[in-house]
């Protein structure tokens, strides 16, 4: 399978390019997913079967801002990826996000999706779009960096994180796999405390923001019958 990711110099992208060196991770200046004819003269060029779409603009307080980034980026980028993988026939895998779920978890792939914020809008508009495309998988991924990077976590709040490093290889082997629909890719449920913890011996708690959903764990059931995970606790490498 030749498999094309965008996205390669982010958090995710850049821990799937050392798992995978022949990646193919064209730069911006090759591939730029907003710029709709980019995309098909990359396409063109490398023809691969899967493309894995990493890129995206990440952080919620930015799209607060400036909604126009969510639209540019997250949905009108995504949309010409998905475009240009129906031409081609492309199978299309998205990294999608966690923060899509309210209530209580573990939340099931099929149950009703929410949008509290213009990030979680511009990730759901993607989706939409990459759905579109006859062979997808749209993965709703719930990670983070290592070490845990600030001195505070969230108080009560609840999710199946694991870190970066972790969650890269259980992508990578999806992207090259045959999986399609909807799939919650993370850990055990645990509280972001205890998820910081594991790398952040001095963590202290803060009041969650309203923005920030309560629980985001995920029933992760498809995950593991699709890796073959007996125990999603051996997930866990700290």
């Amino acid at each position: 399978m030749k498999l094309l990711m965008t996205g390669g110099s982010g958090l995710l992208g850049t821990e799937l390019r050392k798992l995978d060196p022949s990646l193919i991770a064209p730069a911006r200046e090759a591939l730029d997913i907003t710029d709709r004819a980019s995309v098909e003269a990359c396409l063109e060029r490398e023809r691969p079967d899967t493309i894995l779409h990493c890129a995206a603009a990440t952080k919620p307080p930015e799209h607060e801002r400036d909604p126009e980034l969510g639209i540019r980026v997250n949905i009108l980028g995504t949309a010409n990826i998905a475009r240009a993988c129906a031409s081609y026939g492309i199978r299309l895998v998205y990294t999608s996000t966690d923060y899509v779920y309210a209530g209580t978890g573990p939340h099931r792939e099929d149950e009703p999706v929410f949008a509290p914020s213009n990030f979680v809008r511009s990730k759901l508009g993607a989706e939409y779009a990459v759905a579109l495309v006859p062979h997808h998988l749209i993965l709703r991924l719930s990670f983070g960096p290592v070490p845990f990077p600030w001195e505070k976590v969230y108080e009560g709040q609840y999710n199946s994180k694991l870190y970066v490093d972790e969650i890269a290889p259980l992508v990578l082997s999806l992207a090259r796999g045959g999986e399609e629909g909807i799939m919650n890719v993370g850990g055990p449920r645990t509280s972001l405390f205890e998820y910081a913890l594991r790398s952040r011996p001095d963590i202290s708690t803060i009041p969650k923001p309203q923005w920030v959903p309560k629980d985001t764990s995920l029933d992760i059931s498809k995950m593991k019958q699709a890796l073959g995970i007996a125990d999603e606790k051996s997930l866990l490498k700290r």
